[in-house]
């Protein structure tokens, strides 16, 4: 029986996350920080800075809002590695029309 109650008061001790708005802040914050780190390792290649903050955010926001729907332990960790796996499908398949031409049909 006391176990069991050691047990009771270490879970509600370490309670899951929940969604408030300083949940979200930190979600929007480390989102915008990904979408930084993002734009600097891929320099001119990807989408540019400002869709890599806003997809960074929302990325973030969209999947940590989900964990702790579901309720998985460090939710803000899962929306960080969500957040850098959306922007890093977002930058790899951008397609950027070039207007170089190497070579002209004559």
């Amino acid at each position: 029986m006391y176990l069991k109650r050691q047990i009771k008061e270490i879970y509600f001790k370490y309670d899951m996350e929940e969604l408030n708005i300083v949940t979200a802040y930190w979600l929007v914050s480390i989102g915008l920080f990904v979408g930084f780190v993002i734009d600097l390792v891929m320099i001119k290649r990807g989408i540019g800075m400002i869709p890599n903050l806003i997809g960074g955010a929302a990325g973030s926001l969209i999947i940590g809002v989900f964990a702790i729907m579901l309720g998985v332990f460090a939710p803000l960790i899962y929306a960080a590695i969500g957040s850098v796996s959306f922007l890093f499908l977002i930058n790899v398949f951008s397609f950027h029309v070039s207007d170089k031409v190497d070579a002209k049909a004559s």
